[in-house]
């Protein structure tokens, strides 16, 4: 071995994760550690130099996070690449990751590093001298991240480690050997340090150091070399000299840094020299390696993926950032998946449309429809959301179409549609004319009914609410209707369809009524015409309709789920037959002018003109002569359900009553 008077210099390892492993690590955080700050584990890829003019990085990918080497993972990082392992500590605050215990964490895995020395552990799998921490915050609504990486060297004050001068090698001779030897190893799966014989034509693991010793050899050390200086090596053999010092008892070795180009090891890309180091005192131990920042100087370094991310996938990944947050810590068992897929028609795409679906979306859901016959008018974009003065324009724009177009406009990531259609009415007569076309929007209106999970009924008058408050209860759809007064709001769930035990069953919005629905519109001046309402009524009652579906899907019983009685105290965060969100009642009402809010429940009203099982069962046997004859005449309905009889024997003992009265009175 040649003489090692000049101190040797290292080069740091570089660090390069990339975008995949920022997102997979907010995937992590958010879903999987939340508020949880213990370290987890990661894995990253080195390999030897490939440049002569850049360093290998210490890379980092989506894959960091799996548990096990995949096949795609050996295939994307080729030959000659090896894992190292390392911790991520995901800080919870700015403040968290500024006062992070840079000095005990390192000074822990110096420890284990130490240990893995002592045993034969780094002997044997010689990437561990490679290991990492991270320690980062990640500001998921800009989807920038700050993060500061360590990669310990173990140092200790009295060991200096030495080398004779650095010098490149040749493709002649022993060095050349050197070479083959070293591609032949790598080639073979082997470790990312290894020893090469003397003659530089044998090469075999750490492990066999001190027997080989023992025979009178005099091996090298030979390592995976990042760095691509010609002066001097990488940082790797530091914690190399290390295991050389306190487990081989050794003061001195001959090195060689392997380097590579175009994928195979080339003899003038590597350096060879000797070094020579003191005995490592253990007592003295000190860890070093936090990685400077682009500035050169000690310092985290930010990365912001928001800036190169498609708006599109950034706001997919924004919009639902507050629902995920809940998950930490308000509301585990928040099921955002159930909400995303949720399919919500809205019959009515006005005030309360609006304000429904902009709920909705706050909420996570993806899909809505909405169904209206109207346009935008120049009064409607003050109260009603979605829309802008450009709507009104040429006559305005179909109100369903142009809400739709909004959601997506405001999150491209929805699935909305606008269908513009009338909604037949009880008391609206059919001419034979344009029957044909109202049975095609009956025929439409099942179909879409059908093919969503929930409906909103959120239109002006109340004969309009009649057919699909009837077909939701012939299909067993939740409904979910919406009312306004002008002081005064109604916000209730139907019951279940008539197939369910109607002991149990709750009831719809007519079910309070002994009179049939008929044509509230003939002669009405223009303020009973236009919903004259207090203009902070209809964002309360859209929210309540928004709030009760979701803690109707959240609870374990569904639509089935009992209202809370009137003894139970309803501000209880859990009731017995509740949801994760609280209570689902039946009825809210609730009134500005008093700025009052009750619930009521009431069980389905067995003549109800509406979801009663005379009336589904007419609808059922012969759709359309039932409904022709209501369009026609509303009192069908009253005489359908029994109402008629039960009026007029209460009418008949009103009269009786009277006349029994008047007899009295003349007595008098």
């Amino acid at each position: 071995m040649a003489d090692a008077t000049t101190p040797l210099m290292f080069e740091p390892p570089c660090s390069a994760p990339d975008g995949g492993f920022w997102r997979e690590a907010a995937r992590v955080k958010l879903h999987e550690a939340k508020l949880d700050e213990t370290p987890i584990d990661v894995r990253a890829r080195v390999c030897c130099a490939q440049n002569a003019e850049v360093s290998s990085a210490v890379s980092l990918d989506a894959l960091a996070f799996d548990d096990a080497t995949s096949e795609g993972e050996e295939a994307a990082g080729g030959r000659g690449t090896w894992t190292t392992r390392g911790r991520l500590t995901c800080a919870n605050t700015r403040e968290a990751l500024a006062t992070f215990d840079r000095d005990g964490a390192m000074r822990a895995m110096g420890r284990e590093m130490l240990e893995s020395v002592m045993n034969g552990d780094a002997e044997r799998e010689p990437e561990r001298l490679r290991a990492f921490a991270v320690v980062a915050y990640a500001c998921l609504k800009s989807w920038s991240f700050t993060y500061w990486f360590a990669f310990p060297a173990l140092a200790s004050a009295e060991f200096k480690i030495m080398s004779s001068a650095v010098t490149g090698m040749t493709n002649e001779g022993v060095d050349g050997d050197i070479a083959a030897t070293c591609e032949r190893w790598i080639a073979s799966g082997g470790a990312s340090a290894w020893l090469v014989s003397e003659d530089g034509r044998e090469a075999y693991a750490l492990t066999e150091y001190e027997a080989r010793t023992r025979a009178g050899a005099k091996p090298r050390l030979a390592f995976a070399d990042a760095c691509c200086a010609m002066t001097h090596p990488g940082w790797t053999l530091r914690n190399l000299a290390v295991l050389a010092s306190a487990r081989w008892g050794a003061s001195a070795l001959d090195v060689v840094c392997v380097r590579a180009r175009k994928g195979r090891v080339a003899a003038e890309a590597c350096v060879k020299f000797t070094m020579s180091f003191p005995k490592f005192d253990v007592e003295t131990m000190k860890v070093v390696g936090w990685e400077r920042n682009a500035r050169g100087k000690m310092g985290p370094r930010t990365v912001d993926l928001g800036a190169s991310m498609d708006p599109n996938q950034l706001a997919s990944q924004a919009v639902d950032l507050n629902l995920k947050l809940m998950r930490w810590r308000l509301l585990p068992e928040l099921d955002q998946e159930k909400l995303a897929a949720t399919k919500c028609l809205l019959i009515g795409a006005g005030t309360l449309g609006c304000a429904v679906a902009r709920t909705l979306m706050g909420w996570g859901v993806k899909h809505i429809t909405f169904v209206d016959s109207g346009r935008v008018s120049y009064s409607n974009p003050v109260r009603q959301s979605l829309f802008e003065f450009e709507d009104c324009l040429d006559g305005g724009a179909p109100k369903a179409a142009a809400a739709a177009k909004k959601l997506t406009e405001i999150f491209p990531g929805m699935f909305a549609k606008g269908v513009l259609m009338s909604i037949p009415m009880p008391g609206h007569s059919v001419s034979e004319k344009l029957k044909a076309s109202v049975f095609k929007d009956v025929d439409d209106i099942e179909a879409l009914i059908d093919a969503h999970d929930v409906v909103y009924v959120l239109t002006d008058t109340r004969e309009s609410r009649w057919l699909p408050t009837l077909i939701c209860a012939d299909k067993g759809k939740l409904c979910i209707n919406t009312a306004l007064g002008f002081n005064t709001y109604l916000v209730m769930r139907h019951g279940c369809g008539v197939d369910h035990a109607s002991s149990s069953r709750l009831g719809c919005y007519f079910c309070n009524d002994v009179m049939a629905p008929a044509n509230s519109t003939k002669d009405r001046t223009l303020d009973q015409q236009c919903t004259v309402t207090r203009p902070g009524l209809a964002p309360i009652a859209s929210a309540l309709a928004a709030e009760l579906m979701v803690a109707l899907l959240h609870a374990e019983n569904g639509v089935t789920t009992s209202p809370p009685t009137r003894e139970q105290d309803v501000s209880a965060e859990r009731e017995a037959d509740s949801s994760p969100l609280g209570v689902v009642p039946h009825q809210i009402r609730g009134s500005v002018a008093g700025f009052t809010q009750t619930l009521f429940d009431a069980p389905c009203f067995p003549r109800c003109t509406a979801c009663s099982t005379a009336v589904v069962a007419k609808y059922r046997d012969d759709r359309d002569g039932f409904l022709t004859a209501v369009f026609d005449d509303p009192k069908t309905l009253e005489d359908a359900t029994g109402l008629t009889d039960l009026l007029g024997a209460v009418d008949a003992d009103d009269a009786e009553w009277l006349d029994d009265d008047s007899d009295d009175a003349f007595d008098v």
